[in-house]
């Protein structure tokens, strides 16, 4: 067995805890993946610490709670935040968030992934984990590592997934099928084969994922979307027939003739891997490789989408919107793909108005939408075009023209018309702006006497 060398960044927070637990008659483990990732050299994260201690079955469940409050007083640390029901706690020591674990069994029920909690034997807990490569414990003391399964450090040797009891996978899964996903995601990220009674035990329970909130659904689909091969994870959910529950649309995209599964669909998706890794852009990508099937017809008018992308964009919000993601983070995404398209029609005709106008449409996004473009519409002279839109933006944020700040004020605006606060206001601020994207150099008196002339030709 390797030598456990503990981060130079994580040794005094363990010093403290190992000293304290000795201190105060508590076993401390470091548990789950933790250990794992020392074995393989992955920098650590989510320090979890299961402590053992107490004379009755009560101070056996509040072991974690109790030794999380002795530690804050000893350190002079913020109290700790108590799950008394899961008997857990949360402590914040040299600036890390640990959590001090009980070692428990769960209870399912049917419809729930929400166990009933139990204390329990170190074993009994380590059992009751979801792989043999996150069950394994370091015990302070000694720094000796428990591998109750017997399958632990094997499994991580032969970078191996495999469930903590292969005669009961399916149960394991069913009774929490976000286990299914979070094998699809460990297996990326550790670059593990999947073992084949655990991968056929994902497939057989796949269906089960629906009990599972659409918020830990998002959660894990984000971590697979920052790994090297994100395509590999939804090819994988494909096959264990887990898109179906997860991204029906996605699912819908591997029965057209045209992206069958094994040719122009894997083809398809795989362009996220070669996309940087940034989650609002590869979530893009992902929602436009989706909406492909729907074929969006070419813009009719150089300025305004046609119904069809619009209804693509449409269709996106309803699929980031039922997996929860929030406001901000669609108006991000969807915007990528909105103005992206502009650039398929971009020519050196446009003014320099006309540069500022979509740049001021895809504003904090602007970068992010010129990556989406050279993904999608690069190909032959469009790629030419591209590069020429991207020059002219540079060129005018160099002159620190491509964005204007606003000439006239809500109050003075008013000021000037002399007519009470309203939606005119908008329109007149809009109309100034309409005319800055022309003419930059628009002084406060110009827009004045332009608005003017404007206002008394439309009262007339």
């Amino acid at each position: 067995m390797k030598n456990i060398i503990i981060p130079q960044n994580y040794r005094s927070t363990i010093h403290k805890i190992s000293v304290t637990a000795i201190e105060n008659n508590f076993e401390a483990y470091i548990a789950g993946g933790f250990v794992r990732d020392l074995f393989i050299n992955r920098e650590p994260k989510d320090l979890d610490i299961m402590v053992c201690g107490g004379k009755t079955e009560n101070d056996r469940k509040l072991s974690g709670i109790n030794f999380s409050k002795i530690l804050a007083n000893k350190y002079k640390l913020s109290k700790p935040i108590l799950f008394e029901k899961f008997g857990t706690a949360k402590l914040s020591l040299d600036n890390k968030e640990i959590e001090f674990v009980m070692p428990r069994k769960e209870y399912y029920d049917v419809n729930s992934r929400n166990p009933h909690i139990k204390v329990a034997h170190l074993k009994q807990d380590a059992l009751r984990r979801d792989f043999t490569i996150n069950a394994l414990f370091l015990r302070l003391r000694d720094m000796k590592i428990l591998d109750f399964t017997r399958q632990g450090i094997k499994d991580i040797k032969n970078k191996t997934i495999r469930v903590t009891d292969t005669e009961n996978a399916e149960i394991i899964f069913k009774q929490d099928p976000l286990r299914i996903l979070r094998a699809v995601r460990q297996s990326l990220q550790l670059n593990f084969k999947i073992e084949s009674q655990t991968l056929n035990a994902m497939k057989m329970s796949a269906q089960r994922i629906k009990i599972v909130s659409s918020e830990r659904i998002r959660d894990e689909i984000n971590k697979i979307l920052t790994t090297d091969n994100p395509s590999k994870a939804f090819i994988l959910m494909y096959k264990i027939n887990l898109l179906n529950d997860i991204l029906l649309e996605l699912q819908k995209l591997t029965q057209t003739r045209k992206y069958s599964i094994g040719s122009t669909f894997a083809h398809s998706i795989e362009i996220i891997d070669s996309t940087r890794n940034n989650i609002v852009l590869r979530m893009a990508v992902l929602m436009h490789c989706i909406t492909k099937y729907l074929k969006c017809k070419e813009l009719y008018v150089k300025t305004h989408l046609h119904k069809s992308h619009n209804e693509n964009i449409n269709h996106i919000k309803l699929i980031l919107d039922r997996l929860k993601y929030s406001k901000e983070f669609i108006k991000k995404t969807t915007s990528i793909i909105q103005n992206g398209i502009y650039t398929k029609v971009y020519s050196s005709d446009w003014t320099d108005g006309m540069v500022r106008k979509f740049s001021k449409k895809c504003r904090d996004e602007l970068d992010l939408t010129m990556e989406f473009s050279k993904i999608y519409y690069a190909k032959n002279n469009n790629s030419i075009k591209i590069n020429e839109l991207k020059e002219r933006i540079e060129y005018l944020k160099s002159k620190n023209i491509l964005y204007n700040s606003p000439i006239l004020t809500g109050r003075e605006i008013i000021k000037i018309f002399n007519n009470p606060a309203g939606e005119w206001i908008k329109n007149v601020k809009n109309k100034i702006e309409e005319i800055q994207l022309e003419n930059p150099d628009l002084t406060k008196e110009q827009a004045i006497k332009i608005v003017k002339i404007i206002f008394s030709n439309k009262q007339k």
